[in-house]
């Protein structure tokens, strides 16, 4: 048996998936395990012999070495777990790690692949350009409309794309009256010419002369004359920013026709409406204009001639913002990059953003936290007790104030410990859900909560009791989190008469999002064993999310019936 024989992964049921080793770094050898499965590496071969591997920093033990050529692990008969259930913090993950195997004669190489169990590598990919360009654009979308700006929010679009949006929704008024003032009065230089003439009030030169000694025309003379023209070098320069800004606008036009129509919000409908305003302008000017005599170059240094031409200082500067949007990139926390290496947590927070994003489309607008705080636009970690606040934007007939609370704790253990600030409490240990919804009315007196739960695993492990399963959890969320509010308040005590005490129960409904199975052809939402909580499928597939709002919107029609319902006590209580 070759030395390289002795490298292999082996699982709970003893069953081993050798190494192939091959002096070609770029062979294809490569064995081939699922995420979160329990297999740990053997490492059996003579002494001095060392196996480099990518990813050894995911995973935890006091054996691996690190020295200047990397991370390594030197021989050993017990094996370097790739995933422990007790260790479930450090673990690799999906992805393709390279096997170095070094002595003191050869240097070898093999692969390991991980696989995703729920989510192919695409999806994966698509998740995180997804959390990306989200983040970035609901965050831009906030600080476009506090400054009353359209939004020009799309998870489909780049974040150059988002804010090359902006700067031209920011700049279209600027730009209407540079465009037209510019049509009608170009910048212009007089140019000499020759030419044969009957007028003679201009005075001979030497190259009248000698042309006319040369050749002769019936009273005609071959004078010098003077006109203006439109071809000089700062027009050069402008037909070429100009043609420049209106390829930028025209790959935006590109990306939204891209996107089906009926995930197209009306936001960006408008901004598509611009972007065709932008063109045609445009493309009037250089094809049907005065520009159409300018020559086109790219390299003409000639507009520093018209620095005091707010015109095309206009131009000069615009084009500069659309082509430098990059170096005004938000910076992501580090924090996000470790979400990209951990799928679990990218689902997470996946499901966070989704969920923030469902709320927007369904008439909530946000007012603070997490990324709606940062001025600045640099991207802090989405840490736990992190908080959302939205309210309603007109399309519910009863104001609602949500907070939305990502992996946040409900401390109080008792009714008593109970505040405005804090106003649910817990009889279980399961009282921290990754998210919470609280519902407060105008007075920001509480009403009641949604609870979402992201569960990165099949139904099948999620739909029993427990230690493999979260209906006990769900179940937990759905009865032991309690609140005596809103009818602890005094504005609504005069609704005791009607209220039971054993009726605490403020939570609406309870769902786990979870991202369903690799050949799922449509979303899902079905209820859980127990039929008091719901599972949906939430996944990058199914862009629309449709049955994750369906879920959002039938809660809230149960809270506007509340509240309806308090208006008909209000009624009741007239006649008392």
């Amino acid at each position: 048996m070759v030395m390289q024989d002795n490298i292999f992964l082996i699982n709970k049921s003893y069953k081993r998936k050798i190494f192939e080793f091959s002096i070609d770094e770029l062979n294809n050898n490569f064995q081939e395990i699922f995420e979160n499965s329990e297999w740990g590496l053997i490492f059996h071969a003579p002494e001095g012999s060392k196996l480099y591997m990518d990813g050894l920093d995911l995973i935890h033990d006091e054996r691996i070495v690190k020295d200047a050529n990397g991370i390594y692990i030197t021989p050993s008969d017990d094996p370097y777990y790739i995933y422990n259930h007790n260790e479930n913090e450090n673990k690799y993950l999906p992805g393709l790690y390279r096997l170095k195997l070094v002595n003191q004669s050869t240097v070898k190489y093999s692969w390991l692949k991980i696989k995703p169990k729920f989510l192919t590598e695409n999806l994966l990919e698509v998740m995180k350009q997804d959390v990306e360009n989200t983040v970035k654009g609901l965050a831009r979308s906030f600080h476009a409309n506090t400054n009353g700006s359209l939004s020009n929010y799309s998870s489909f679009l780049t974040f150059e794309e988002i804010e090359a949006l902006t700067i031209l929704n920011n700049s279209y008024k600027d730009f209407n009256l540079n465009t037209y003032f510019l049509s009608h009065s170009p910048r212009v230089r007089a140019g000499s010419y020759y030419h044969w003439t009957r007028n003679k009030k201009r005075n001979l030169d030497n190259k009248s002369i000698k042309k006319m000694s040369i050749k002769k025309y019936d009273k005609e003379l071959y004078l010098k004359d003077f006109h203006a023209t439109v071809d000089i070098s700062e027009n050069r320069v402008l037909k070429r920013l100009l043609l420049e800004i209106l390829q930028v606008i025209m790959n935006i036009k590109k990306s939204i026709e891209k996107i089906p129509k009926n995930l197209m919000s009306s936001d960006l409908k408008k901004d598509f409406t611009l972007l065709q305003k932008y063109s045609s302008k445009l493309n009037y000017l250089l094809k049907e204009g005065w520009l159409r005599k300018v020559q086109i170059v790219q390299k003409e240094k000639g507009i520093s001639n018209a620095y005091l031409d707010y015109r095309y200082i206009f131009f000069k500067d615009l084009n500069w913002k659309l082509k430098h949007i990059s170096n005004f990139q938000p910076q992501f926390s580090r924090q996000y990059q470790y979400y990209w290496h951990r799928t679990d947590l990218l689902y997470e927070i996946w499901g966070y953003i989704k969920v923030i994003e469902a709320l927007k489309s369904l008439g909530f607008t946000p007012v603070k936290g997490w990324i709606f705080d940062n001025v600045d636009l640099d991207f802090q970690e989405l840490k736990p007790g992190t908080c959302v606040e939205m309210k309603t934007n007109g399309m519910y007939k009863h104001f609602m104030y949500l907070k939305i609370k990502y992996d946040d704790e409900v401390l109080p253990e008792e009714e008593e410990k109970v505040t405005l600030s804090n106003p649910l409490w817990h009889s279980s240990p399961h009282n921290r859900p990754d998210i919470r919804i609280e519902i407060y009315d105008k007075n920001m007196i509480f009403q009641s909560t949604i609870i979402l739960d992201t569960k990165y695993r099949r139904l099948k492990n999620m739909n029993n009791f427990g230690k493999a399963g979260i209906v006990e959890q769900l179940n937990a969320y759905r009865y032991q989190l309690l609140s005596p509010y809103p009818f602890r308040a005094d504005s609504y005590q005069k609704y005791n008469l009607f209220h039971r005490k054993n009726e605490d129960h403020q939570v609406i409904d309870v769902a786990a999002l979870y991202p369903g199975e690799l050949n799922d052809q449509e979303e899902v939402l079905s209820e859980l064993k127990t039929k008091s909580t719901k599972s949906i499928v939430l996944n990058p597939r199914f862009p629309n999310n449709s049955l994750l709002k369906k879920f959002l919107k039938e809660s809230f029609n149960q809270q506007e019936e509340t509240f309806e319902q308090f208006e008909k006590w209000d009624e009741f209580l007239k006649d008392f």
